[in-house]
Formats: structure tokens, sequence, C-alpha cells
């Protein structure tokens, strides 16, 4: 097989480029093969060793091999969890849940009563706490006053048999509409804003959620990108703490038309999410935005199942190590999102621009350049703006909101199709 090898000459990049450029008959070859994107990152049409600066950025794999699937919990005695991990669990469950002990629970945590029940979790893993996630998405402080936010804070550190306390609700970023340099840089400035206000130490007991979509490569590169920028900050702070990433599919871009079609939107972002290196991972129903069934979550556990022993994607720590394209995306969003973050930080941090809505400049703008893309049909999602069933009807479902003043513009998660569900009716 080497002498079969040996008789074909390796063609380096430029002389791939020098073809092209004769065949494309005076058409630029940046202007036609190379296309850009909002986060001002290229995407050519070949990849190279050469297109790889590992002197400046090396991305880790996640620690073990496997990941952990999880599923929400919804107090049916019935529920199969014989192939999971942990469950979500929201705080008004706990006290009529009974768990296996086996099993890791996330548990989303938002007010100071009841802490004396977590005592009672000897399962109790993870915590779903997030003061300054929040304050982002409502506007004001949880517990109303920043004080007790943070008293809330050094209470739940003090449960030492929690071992992650603190969720950096990166999720929402995605969701609302944020690019992907955007949501690095976000997530960055929010777990730092921890470490200013609790101090270094505070890093072992964090843990970030992300939410994946549909641009498949771009999710994994993220991914990939934000373990190693985590790393990079905590050097500055003169501690270590590998990053824990726990990543839900995304709902901005699920519907309610053709719904069936979001098994195969989120089995890929699955995908994606897997790939990245995330430490956990929770897929979003097909029927989310209803109601999400007992089949349903069911259906979404066993599409990690899925990829874990059929696919067998969890026996390779980083299995696109070394993929070009994956690599360059990897670098390129991290060189971006790092320069992004100082310019929050230069700004005052992420408090201070939740307060001048220098974050929501930058999500918003985003999301309405998405939402014009939708609305064009230049982005496409099959069965809502593209390939639509003219008999597809939709369930309406009220949307309750709490209304209070809010400090600033909150970032709140908004879907894609939103308007072409209120028009198909």
């Amino acid at each position: 097989m080497s002498d079969l090898f040996e008789n074909f000459n390796a063609i380096s990049e430029k002389e791939w480029k020098n073809k092209v450029q004769v065949e494309l008959k005076g058409q630029e070859y940046n202007q036609t093969l190379v296309w850009g994107t909002s986060d001002q990152i290229n995407v050519k049409p070949v990849y190279t060793k050469d297109s790889i600066d590992y002197s400046a950025i090396q991305p880790l794999p996640r620690q073990a091999n496997d990941w952990k699937i999880i599923s929400k919990y919804t107090g049916n005695p019935q529920q199969d969890h014989s192939f999971l991990y942990g469950y979500t669990i929201d705080q008004s469950q706990l006290d009529q849940a009974s768990f296996p002990e086996y099993l890791d629970l996330f548990v989303k945590f938002e007010s100071i009563e009841g802490l004396a029940q977590l005592d009672q979790l000897p399962n109790l893993t993870y915590l779903d706490l997030d003061i300054l996630g929040y304050y982002a998405q409502n506007g004001w402080w949880m517990n109303d006053t920043k004080e007790a936010s943070l008293a809330l804070v050094e209470k739940a550190l003090a449960l030492n048999h929690v071992q992650k306390v603190i969720a950096v609700q990166a999720d929402v970023y995605q969701n609302a509409g944020a690019t992907h340099v955007q949501q690095l840089a976000i997530a960055l400035a929010h777990g730092v804003e921890y470490i200013e206000l609790f101090g270094p130490a505070i890093a072992e007991r964090l843990y970030f959620k992300f939410a994946v979509g549909h641009n498949y490569f771009f999710e994994i590169a993220k991914l990939r990108a934000f373990r190693f920028l985590w790393k990079l900050i905590l050097e500055a702070y003169q501690t270590e703490s590998d990053a824990f990433i726990y990543t839900t599919t995304s709902l901005r871009n699920k519907s309610t038309l053709d719904k069936y079609n979001n098994v195969i939107r989120s089995t890929i972002e699955a995908s994606a999410a897997v790939l990245g290196g995330s430490d956990a991972v929770s897929v979003t129903t097909y029927d989310e935005l209803n109601a999400a069934s007992d089949f349903g979550l069911e259906l979404a556990a066993k599409q990690q199942l899925l990829l874990q022993r059929e696919a067998n994607l969890g026996q390779f720590n980083d299995p696109v190590a070394g993929a070009y394209y994956v690599e360059s995306l990897t670098n390129q969003m991290a060189e971006h999102a790092l320069e992004l973050f100082k310019t929050f930080q230069n700004t005052g941090g992420f408090i201070a621009c939740l307060e001048n809505e220098t974050i929501q400049d930058f999500v918003y703008t985003a999301a309405r350049k998405e939402q014009k893309d939708f609305d064009e049909g230049i982005l496409q999602l099959i069965g809502v703006n593209k390939f639509k069933n003219p008999t597809d009807k939709v369930e309406q479902t009220p949307v309750k909101r709490h209304i209070q003043h809010a400090l600033f513009l909150p970032i709140a998660p908004t879907r894609l199709s939103e308007k072409e569900e209120k028009q198909t009716n």
C-alpha cells in the first residue's frame, strides 16, 4: 500500500488554488469560492495541514470517552430510566419525586427556600442555579435584590455533597439568536463574573450549559473552542479546572409545523454536541413546543442511545481532532471570541454590559439578521418555510408571561418559525 502512494506527488494548497483559478476563467477565487459569516469567519473550499496553526490553539478533549445521557423527569412512575445517566428536575418536583440513587440529578433552583431539601438527595450532583443568567433573562435579580442573590449562591456553595453548584446558562444566547462567536464571548464573560464575585475557587463548582443549532461543523467547533478558552481564562486567575459542558439541542430552529422533522434536527444537533466534546447532553423532544409527551422524552433519550451504542460515538475522546476544516473553524472562533470577550471586560464586565445593553445590541442585531434570512428563504427549515405541508395545522399554546418592570432589556429566547406558525392558521 505504501508503494501505491509513493507513485503520487503531494499537491500543495497553492498548486490547487492556481489550478482552480485557471478553471474559474477570470472570476476571483476569494469572491467566488470563499464565503464568510457574520462572525467574520471565512470558509474555504479546501483545507490542508497548512491551514492550521497548532502553536496558538490546541483544543482539549473531554476527560472521558462517554457522555451523560440526560432526560427530563416527569414524575411518571413508568418513565424508563434504565439507559439514562441523569434527570433534569424542577425545584417544585422535589417533594413528590423518588429517584434511583445511581442517577445524577440536575435540579433547577431559583429560590432560597427549600435548600434543606437538597440535603436529602445523596445523588444530587449538579445544581442548576444561575443568578446572573436569571438577571440576564428577566432584567431583575432573583429574590429581588443583588445581595439576596449573592447570599443564595453562598448558601448553595456550602452544600458540600453537590459537585457543581452554578450552571452558566449560556444556552439562552443561542436560543436568542446570538452568533457562535458571541455565544462564546458572552459565556466567558458570564463565567468570569462569578470568579470576580466569589473568587477563583468557584471555578471548580461551575459548569456551562450550551445549546447547539443546525450549523453542524460550526457547533462542533464552538464547543471545542470554549473548552480551550476557559482553560486560558483560568490560567490568568492562576487556577485550573476542566470545563464541564452540558449541551441541549436548540429550540430556536424548532417548529410546531411538520414537527416530526424536529426529530431529525435534534439528532443531528446531538451528534454535533457529542463530537464537540460535551460531557452531558439533553435532547429536546419533537413535541417540546406544545407539551413534551412521555413518548417524546423516551424517543429523545433513545436518539442519544443510538448515537452512543450504534454509531459508537462514545468510544472516542476527540473524534474530529485533525480534521483540518473543524480545526480551522475552532481556531478562528476562539480568536474572534477572545477579542469580543476583551471588549466586554473593557466595558465593565458581564453585569455592566447587561445594564448598558452592550450584550443585547450584539445578540439582537445578529438575531434580526438571522430572522431576515429565514423570512427571505435564504435560511431554510424544511416543512416550515420550504416544502410546507398545506394541510398542516398548528396547535397554539398560550404563553404565560410574568409582568414586572425590568432594569434593562432582557435576553429572551425566540424561534424563527413563530410568524410562519401564526400565518398557517
